[in-house]
């Protein structure tokens, strides 16, 4: 299914842009003289994918997987063991609004789903270049040794670059629209019960790194005044140093005043004030029937909310829930990379002040050579080629960052620290 979309994939035309002639962001036409649109974005319909999943009797035994789970409130090991998925079992299932007369999973051939969202760097992953954004969707009725191997992944589409979206939802409208129709329940056959029955899928979660959520969610995220997704506090800028951004001290920075203080309230991380679904609808709300754009504005910035989250028809979301913080991107793209930029000097401009464990240039450099060659002799199954990771890093996934640091790293470094 084609859909027009901004030449610069800030938007698709559907949904409140449908009528449209020019990116509200970039401005650019929407058509070229001869009335063509001028770029387009292809929609893979879900409904037919998952009904290929019934077409084949070997495929139809692995997706029993979650009717066959056995759920142990004392452990967590499945999506199938969080407190999301269990409220839902006991909820009718609810579209636009309106209750139905059946549950959520109450059909053993109910699919559970995970919406993933996240930009893909083309040509050697360089940062200046352009990218795609596929929307991928992790069937949970699967095994989780094999829900996440590609033949199982199901693509609706790749919203095509060479920017990030600016606005998902409408990337993802008729994504919404599908999840719609299966929340109703979609005729499909199974040959191995030889009857019709009413095919449901619901999504549960979003995932993707903090960009993505972001625009999942439709907030105003990192740097903002309201900036987290799962609770409330609000942040603080340098003033002395004439910042501009805003960050979340647990400790709120001397001379702060006194109403400053009362209106960040307190700063304790274990009991953080969380949002919840609610509170997001309520925010939501306000916006809509605030008189005037500044008025908006100001409590989208004071809540952290700009827009309504993408994927909301059918209410198997819950929007204080659904995005997880994930090992992947906050531990392995993160935290990991930042740990090699303080050991090698390179971390933000800091020094080592009263400290001593930054590894000096030449043993860094032979530390790349020995990354580089380790990989040789290990079989692929493990890791894909390793570079040099002393001179370039840009090949490196989450997967080697996650093999260097917890296979390599401790042979590589050791004794290398100055102390």
């Amino acid at each position: 299914m084609w859909y027009d979309c901004c030449v610069n994939s800030c938007i698709a035309f559907t949904t409140k842009y449908q009528h449209h002639n020019a990116c509200p962001h970039c401005h650019e036409k929407r058509y070229r003289n001869n009335g063509e649109a001028r770029r387009l974005f292809a929609y893979l319909p879900l409904i037919p994918q998952l009904q290929g999943f019934f077409q084949k009797k070997e495929l139809i035994q692995p997706l029993s997987y979650r009717a066959n789970y056995i759920h142990n409130p004392l452990e967590i090991c499945d999506v199938f063991d969080g407190s999301h998925y269990q409220r839902l079992l006991r909820h009718h299932v609810v579209i636009d609004g309106k209750k139905q007369s059946y549950r959520y999973f109450s059909d053993r051939r109910d699919l559970a789903l995970g919406l993933c969202l996240d930009a893909y760097l083309l040509f050697s992953r360089n940062r200046g270049g352009p990218s795609a954004t596929p929307i991928l969707l992790e069937n949970y009725n699967l095994d989780p040794h094999i829900r996440t191997q590609l033949k199982y992944l199901i693509c609706v589409g790749i919203i095509p670059g060479p920017r990030q979206p600016k606005d998902v939802e409408s990337f993802t409208a008729p994504l919404d629209n599908d999840l719609a129709l299966l929340a109703h329940g979609v005729p499909t056959y199974d040959p191995l019960d030889n009857c019709h029955f009413p095919l449901r899928a619901y999504a549960l979660f979003k995932l993707g790194d903090i960009i993505a959520i972001e625009k999942l969610l439709g907030i105003k995220g990192h740097n903002g005044f309201c900036p987290c997704r799962s609770c409330t506090l609000k942040g603080i800028r340098n003033v002395t140093g004439h910042g501009k951004v805003y960050y979340i001290p647990l400790t709120l920075p001397h001379g702060t005043s006194r109403a400053v203080m009362t209106t960040l309230g307190p700063r304790d991380p274990f009991h953080l004030p969380k949002r919840t679904h609610n509170s997001f609808l309520d925010v939501l709300q306000m916006m809509e029937v605030a008189e005037t754009r500044k008025e908006c504005e100001a409590i989208a910035k004071e809540h952290g909310i700009r827009q309504a989250p993408a994927i909301g028809r059918v209410q198997s979301i819950d929007y204080a829930k659904c995005a997880p913080w994930e090992w992947m991107h906050l531990v392995l793209e993160n935290v990991i990379p930042n740990l090699v930029n303080l050991w090698t000097g390179k971390f933000k401009g800091l020094d080592m002040g009263s400290e001593n464990y930054e590894i000096a240039p030449e043993i860094w450099e032979e530390i790349g050579r020995e990354t580089a060659e380790a990989t040789r002799n290990i079989p692929s199954a493990f890791v894909r080629v390793l570079g040099n990771i002393a001179e370039d890093r840009s090949q490196f996934t989450a997967e080697s960052w996650c093999f260097w640091f917890i296979y390599l790293a401790p042979i590589l470094l050791r004794n290398r620290f100055p102390s």
